[in-house]
């Protein structure tokens, strides 16, 4: 069993991502019942849509994992992407396996480990950079729940 500080971090990083939390939607809450022709909706070209967003907090996952487990990462970067139903479904599973391998991962770490800094250039111990990638992915949460408004006003969906 996981360590007490390692134990409270994978429940904050499940409230952020699955809910409950209270305080803004979670992203499984912000992304349930959105289609693939919603996910892939910009409100301008230059901007992110909802699947490029899903995306990225799953690259970010991949990463914050594989930085724990490897020392080193590549960083992630957004993509533009296309397909039907069955890819952004694809996509949402996906998002939901790297959530579960981030989490298996979390449980390894002990409070020793969260004290390393482990990209010094960053000057952040692991668990700083934790709470930030949680925060991080709170606030693209926000975006899609932005997103999904916007365009309902806009394309009266």
């Amino acid at each position: 069993m996981a360590e007490k500080l390692v134990q409270i971090l994978i429940t904050h990083f499940d409230g952020v991502f699955a809910g409950p939390n209270g305080d803004y939607p979670a992203v499984l809450e912000t992304v349930a019942g959105v289609a693939a022709a919603q996910a892939a909706w910009k409100p301008a070209l230059e901007q992110n849509s909802i699947w490029q967003i899903v995306d990225h907090l799953t690259a970010t996952k991949r990463w914050q994992s594989e930085l724990m487990e490897k020392g080193k990462a590549a960083l992630p970067v957004w993509i533009e992407l296309t397909g039907g139903e069955s890819e952004w479904q694809a996509a949402l599973t996906m998002l939901k396996e790297a959530h579960a391998h981030l989490k298996d991962v979390l449980g390894r770490l002990t409070e020793k480990d969260l004290l390393i800094v482990p990209l010094p250039e960053w000057k952040q111990t692991q668990l700083e950079l934790l709470l930030s990638i949680a925060a991080h992915e709170a606030h693209h949460s926000g975006q899609i729940d932005y997103l999904k408004g916007l365009q309902a006003r806009t394309v009266g969906n």
